[in-house]
Protein backbone atom coordinates (compact mmCIF):
# COMPACT_ATOMS: atom_id res chain seq x y z
CA UNK A 1 0.00 0.00 0.00
CA UNK A 2 1.33 3.43 -0.96
CA UNK A 3 2.01 5.84 1.91
CA UNK A 4 -0.25 8.84 2.32
CA UNK A 5 1.29 12.24 1.56
CA UNK A 6 -0.10 15.35 3.24
CA UNK A 7 0.50 18.48 1.19
CA UNK A 8 0.78 21.41 3.59
CA UNK A 9 -0.51 24.77 2.35
CA UNK A 10 -0.92 27.80 4.64
CA UNK A 11 -3.05 30.34 2.77
CA UNK A 12 -3.47 34.09 2.97
CA UNK A 13 -4.93 36.45 0.36
CA UNK A 14 -4.10 34.12 -2.52
CA UNK A 15 -7.27 34.44 -4.59
CA UNK A 16 -5.32 34.83 -7.86
CA UNK A 17 -3.28 31.66 -7.58
CA UNK A 18 -4.56 29.24 -4.95
CA UNK A 19 -6.85 27.27 -7.26
CA UNK A 20 -3.97 26.55 -9.60
CA UNK A 21 -1.75 25.64 -6.65
CA UNK A 22 -4.25 23.16 -5.20
CA UNK A 23 -5.13 21.64 -8.58
CA UNK A 24 -1.42 21.09 -9.29
CA UNK A 25 -1.49 18.74 -6.30
CA UNK A 26 -4.78 17.03 -7.05
CA UNK A 27 -3.52 16.30 -10.59
CA UNK A 28 -0.32 14.63 -9.42
CA UNK A 29 0.75 11.29 -10.86
CA UNK A 30 0.91 10.14 -7.22
CA UNK A 31 -2.65 9.89 -5.93
CA UNK A 32 -2.40 8.76 -2.29
CA UNK A 33 -2.57 12.29 -0.92
CA UNK A 34 -4.49 14.88 1.00
CA UNK A 35 -4.23 18.66 0.70
CA UNK A 36 -4.35 20.45 4.04
CA UNK A 37 -5.12 24.17 3.67
CA UNK A 38 -5.40 26.49 6.65
CA UNK A 39 -6.70 29.93 5.74
CA UNK A 40 -5.15 32.67 7.88
CA UNK A 41 -8.18 35.01 7.84
CA UNK A 42 -7.85 36.09 4.23
CA UNK A 43 -9.57 39.35 3.34
CA UNK A 44 -9.93 38.57 -0.37
CA UNK A 45 -11.74 35.72 -2.16
CA UNK A 46 -9.28 32.96 -1.24
CA UNK A 47 -11.95 30.93 0.57
CA UNK A 48 -14.38 31.29 -2.35
CA UNK A 49 -11.72 30.02 -4.74
CA UNK A 50 -11.20 26.97 -2.54
CA UNK A 51 -14.94 26.27 -2.59
CA UNK A 52 -14.71 25.93 -6.38
CA UNK A 53 -12.61 22.80 -5.92
CA UNK A 54 -14.72 19.70 -5.35
CA UNK A 55 -12.50 16.97 -3.94
CA UNK A 56 -12.66 14.84 -0.82
CA UNK A 57 -8.84 15.00 -0.77
CA UNK A 58 -8.95 18.74 -0.07
CA UNK A 59 -9.44 19.69 3.58
CA UNK A 60 -9.80 23.35 4.47
CA UNK A 61 -9.51 24.82 7.97
CA UNK A 62 -9.64 28.40 9.23
CA UNK A 63 -7.74 30.38 11.86
CA UNK A 64 -9.89 32.40 14.22
CA UNK A 65 -7.43 35.30 13.99
CA UNK A 66 -4.68 36.26 11.57
CA UNK A 67 -1.68 34.50 13.13
CA UNK A 68 1.07 34.48 10.48
CA UNK A 69 2.67 31.85 8.29
CA UNK A 70 4.61 29.95 10.97
CA UNK A 71 1.57 29.37 13.20
CA UNK A 72 -0.55 28.50 10.18
CA UNK A 73 2.01 26.01 8.85
CA UNK A 74 2.21 24.32 12.24
CA UNK A 75 -1.58 24.10 12.31
CA UNK A 76 -1.57 22.45 8.87
CA UNK A 77 0.89 19.88 10.23
CA UNK A 78 -1.37 19.28 13.23
CA UNK A 79 -4.25 18.27 10.94
CA UNK A 80 -2.12 16.21 8.54
CA UNK A 81 -2.23 12.40 8.64
CA UNK A 82 0.40 11.45 6.06
CA UNK A 83 3.68 9.57 6.42
CA UNK A 84 5.23 12.44 4.51
CA UNK A 85 4.53 16.18 4.60
CA UNK A 86 5.06 18.08 1.33
CA UNK A 87 5.25 21.85 1.65
CA UNK A 88 3.70 24.10 -1.01
CA UNK A 89 3.04 27.84 -0.95
CA UNK A 90 -0.39 29.07 -1.98
CA UNK A 91 0.95 30.78 -5.12
CA UNK A 92 3.33 28.06 -6.38
CA UNK A 93 2.75 25.12 -8.72
CA UNK A 94 3.90 21.55 -8.10
CA UNK A 95 5.24 19.72 -11.15
CA UNK A 96 3.03 16.72 -12.04
CA UNK A 97 5.49 14.04 -10.88
CA UNK A 98 6.80 15.87 -7.84
CA UNK A 99 5.23 13.69 -5.13
CA UNK A 100 5.91 10.43 -6.96
CA UNK A 101 9.59 11.26 -7.36
CA UNK A 102 10.04 12.30 -3.74
CA UNK A 103 8.12 9.41 -2.20
CA UNK A 104 10.09 6.93 -4.32
CA UNK A 105 13.36 8.47 -3.15
CA UNK A 106 12.46 8.61 0.53
CA UNK A 107 11.13 5.05 0.52
CA UNK A 108 14.56 3.94 -0.74
CA UNK A 109 16.69 6.25 1.46
CA UNK A 110 15.61 5.86 5.07
CA UNK A 111 18.52 8.03 6.28
CA UNK A 112 17.11 11.20 4.67
CA UNK A 113 14.61 13.17 6.77
CA UNK A 114 14.01 16.17 4.48
CA UNK A 115 14.17 16.15 0.68
CA UNK A 116 14.12 19.16 -1.66
CA UNK A 117 14.60 19.60 -5.39
CA UNK A 118 15.01 22.04 -8.26
CA UNK A 119 12.81 25.03 -9.07
CA UNK A 120 11.72 26.97 -12.14
CA UNK A 121 10.87 30.62 -11.52
CA UNK A 122 7.78 31.98 -13.29
CA UNK A 123 6.13 35.39 -13.46
CA UNK A 124 2.59 36.25 -12.39
CA UNK A 125 1.26 34.96 -15.71
CA UNK A 126 3.16 31.68 -15.58
CA UNK A 127 5.89 32.59 -18.07
CA UNK A 128 9.28 31.05 -17.31
CA UNK A 129 11.88 33.47 -15.96
CA UNK A 130 14.77 31.12 -15.15
CA UNK A 131 15.71 27.63 -14.05
CA UNK A 132 17.60 26.84 -10.86
CA UNK A 133 21.00 25.21 -11.00
CA UNK A 134 21.26 21.86 -9.26
CA UNK A 135 21.11 22.32 -5.48
CA UNK A 136 23.45 20.44 -3.17
CA UNK A 137 22.69 16.78 -2.45
CA UNK A 138 25.29 15.95 0.23
CA UNK A 139 23.60 15.94 3.69
CA UNK A 140 26.92 16.76 5.37
CA UNK A 141 27.29 19.84 3.17
CA UNK A 142 23.89 21.07 4.33
CA UNK A 143 25.07 20.78 7.93
CA UNK A 144 28.00 23.04 7.08
CA UNK A 145 25.93 25.42 4.95
CA UNK A 146 23.38 25.94 7.72
CA UNK A 147 26.08 27.38 9.96
CA UNK A 148 26.13 30.35 7.57
CA UNK A 149 22.80 30.57 5.75
CA UNK A 150 19.66 28.75 4.65
CA UNK A 151 19.52 25.77 2.30
CA UNK A 152 19.83 26.32 -1.45
CA UNK A 153 16.47 24.82 -2.42
CA UNK A 154 13.03 26.40 -2.27
CA UNK A 155 10.93 25.68 0.80
CA UNK A 156 8.02 24.68 -1.46
CA UNK A 157 10.02 21.71 -2.78
CA UNK A 158 10.52 20.15 0.66
CA UNK A 159 9.10 16.79 1.63
CA UNK A 160 9.56 15.84 5.29
CA UNK A 161 9.04 12.60 7.16
CA UNK A 162 6.18 13.19 9.60
CA UNK A 163 7.78 10.93 12.20
CA UNK A 164 10.94 13.06 12.04
CA UNK A 165 9.03 16.24 12.89
CA UNK A 166 7.10 14.55 15.67
CA UNK A 167 9.96 12.61 17.28
CA UNK A 168 12.36 15.57 17.19
CA UNK A 169 9.64 18.01 18.30
CA UNK A 170 10.37 20.37 15.41
CA UNK A 171 8.09 23.22 14.40
CA UNK A 172 8.12 26.51 12.51
CA UNK A 173 8.85 29.48 14.75
CA UNK A 174 7.12 32.87 14.83
CA UNK A 175 8.83 36.28 14.62
CA UNK A 176 11.36 35.19 12.01
CA UNK A 177 10.59 37.99 9.53
CA UNK A 178 9.99 35.57 6.66
CA UNK A 179 12.87 33.24 7.60
CA UNK A 180 10.92 30.59 9.49
CA UNK A 181 12.16 28.06 6.93
CA UNK A 182 15.80 28.99 7.65
CA UNK A 183 15.26 28.51 11.37
CA UNK A 184 13.44 25.21 10.81
CA UNK A 185 16.10 23.72 8.53
CA UNK A 186 18.87 24.97 10.81
CA UNK A 187 17.35 23.15 13.77
CA UNK A 188 16.51 20.09 11.67
CA UNK A 189 20.10 19.80 10.42
CA UNK A 190 21.30 19.18 13.98
CA UNK A 191 19.19 16.03 14.34
CA UNK A 192 18.63 14.70 10.81
CA UNK A 193 19.84 14.55 7.22
CA UNK A 194 18.74 16.94 4.47
CA UNK A 195 19.20 16.26 0.77
CA UNK A 196 17.73 17.00 -2.67
CA UNK A 197 17.04 15.25 -5.95
CA UNK A 198 18.20 16.65 -9.27
CA UNK A 199 14.72 17.00 -10.71
CA UNK A 200 12.47 20.00 -11.25
CA UNK A 201 9.69 19.77 -8.66
CA UNK A 202 8.27 23.28 -8.54
CA UNK A 203 7.30 26.40 -10.42
CA UNK A 204 7.79 29.29 -8.02
CA UNK A 205 5.83 32.41 -8.84
CA UNK A 206 7.36 35.90 -8.64
CA UNK A 207 4.65 38.54 -8.45
CA UNK A 208 5.84 41.42 -6.27
CA UNK A 209 3.92 40.32 -3.17
CA UNK A 210 6.09 37.40 -2.10
CA UNK A 211 6.61 37.31 1.65
CA UNK A 212 10.42 37.51 1.47
CA UNK A 213 10.30 40.68 -0.61
CA UNK A 214 7.77 42.27 1.75
CA UNK A 215 9.77 41.40 4.87
CA UNK A 216 13.05 42.67 3.39
CA UNK A 217 11.36 45.92 2.40
CA UNK A 218 9.31 46.57 5.54
CA UNK A 219 11.46 44.95 8.24
CA UNK A 220 14.98 45.01 6.82
CA UNK A 221 16.73 45.86 10.09
CA UNK A 222 14.78 43.33 12.15
CA UNK A 223 15.31 40.64 9.51
CA UNK A 224 19.07 41.28 9.47
CA UNK A 225 19.19 41.01 13.28
CA UNK A 226 17.21 37.75 13.18
CA UNK A 227 19.52 36.36 10.50
CA UNK A 228 22.54 37.11 12.68
CA UNK A 229 20.85 35.48 15.68
CA UNK A 230 20.14 32.33 13.68
CA UNK A 231 23.78 32.15 12.61
CA UNK A 232 25.02 32.45 16.18
CA UNK A 233 22.45 29.95 17.43
CA UNK A 234 23.44 27.50 14.70
CA UNK A 235 27.13 27.74 15.55
CA UNK A 236 26.46 27.44 19.27
CA UNK A 237 24.08 24.48 18.90
CA UNK A 238 26.79 22.66 16.95
CA UNK A 239 29.43 23.36 19.59
CA UNK A 240 31.33 26.23 17.94
CA UNK A 241 32.41 29.29 19.93
CA UNK A 242 33.63 32.66 18.67
CA UNK A 243 34.74 35.79 20.48
CA UNK A 244 32.23 38.64 20.64
CA UNK A 245 34.23 40.78 18.19
CA UNK A 246 34.52 37.87 15.79
CA UNK A 247 30.75 37.40 15.78
CA UNK A 248 30.34 41.05 14.75
CA UNK A 249 32.59 40.55 11.73
CA UNK A 250 31.08 37.14 10.92
CA UNK A 251 27.52 38.49 10.92
CA UNK A 252 28.37 41.51 8.77
CA UNK A 253 30.45 39.71 6.15
CA UNK A 254 28.19 36.67 5.91
CA UNK A 255 24.89 38.53 6.14
CA UNK A 256 21.90 37.50 4.03
CA UNK A 257 23.05 39.96 1.39
CA UNK A 258 26.76 39.14 1.53
CA UNK A 259 29.04 42.09 2.30
CA UNK A 260 32.71 42.54 1.48
CA UNK A 261 35.72 43.23 3.65
CA UNK A 262 36.50 46.91 4.18
CA UNK A 263 40.23 46.55 4.68
CA UNK A 264 43.10 44.13 4.29
CA UNK A 265 43.14 43.69 8.06
CA UNK A 266 39.49 42.71 8.05
CA UNK A 267 40.13 40.26 5.22
CA UNK A 268 42.88 38.66 7.31
CA UNK A 269 40.51 38.55 10.29
CA UNK A 270 37.87 36.74 8.23
CA UNK A 271 40.50 34.15 7.30
CA UNK A 272 41.35 33.66 10.97
CA UNK A 273 37.68 33.27 11.93
CA UNK A 274 37.04 30.68 9.22
CA UNK A 275 40.23 28.84 10.08
CA UNK A 276 39.18 28.82 13.74
CA UNK A 277 35.81 27.33 12.84
CA UNK A 278 37.45 24.54 10.82
CA UNK A 279 39.95 23.81 13.61
CA UNK A 280 37.13 23.61 16.15
CA UNK A 281 35.28 21.23 13.86
CA UNK A 282 38.32 18.96 13.66
CA UNK A 283 38.76 18.96 17.44
CA UNK A 284 35.09 18.08 17.95
CA UNK A 285 35.33 15.27 15.41
CA UNK A 286 32.25 16.40 13.46
CA UNK A 287 31.28 14.16 10.54
CA UNK A 288 31.14 17.08 8.10
CA UNK A 289 34.57 18.61 8.65
CA UNK A 290 35.63 18.02 5.04
CA UNK A 291 32.51 19.80 3.76
CA UNK A 292 32.98 22.59 6.31
CA UNK A 293 36.56 23.14 5.21
CA UNK A 294 35.51 23.22 1.56
CA UNK A 295 32.74 25.73 2.32
CA UNK A 296 35.02 27.99 4.37
CA UNK A 297 37.59 28.02 1.55
CA UNK A 298 34.80 28.94 -0.87
CA UNK A 299 33.57 31.74 1.42
CA UNK A 300 37.07 33.13 1.80
CA UNK A 301 37.79 32.94 -1.93
CA UNK A 302 34.61 34.92 -2.58
CA UNK A 303 35.85 37.61 -0.19
CA UNK A 304 39.20 37.79 -1.94
CA UNK A 305 37.42 38.22 -5.29
CA UNK A 306 35.29 41.03 -3.85
CA UNK A 307 38.14 42.84 -2.14
CA UNK A 308 39.38 45.97 -3.87
CA UNK A 309 43.10 46.06 -3.19
CA UNK A 310 43.26 49.65 -4.46
CA UNK A 311 40.14 50.81 -2.63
Amino acid sequence: MKPLVSVIMPAYNAELYIEEAVRSVLNQSYTELEVIVVDDCSTDRTVDRLKNIKSDRLKVYHNENNAGIAYTTNRCIKFAKGRYFALLDDDDIAEPERLELQVDYLEKHSDIAILGGRTTWIDENGAILKHQDSPRVNPRYFKALLLFQCVDFMNSTAMIRSEFIKSKKLFFRDNCYGMQDYRFYMEASKVGNISTIDRFLLRHRIHGKNQTDIEMRDHGKERAEAFAKFQKDSLTMSGFKLEADDYIIFHRIFAEENEKCRSLEELKKVYQILQNIVCQGRRMGIDYVYELEHLCKKKYTEQIMKFDIFG
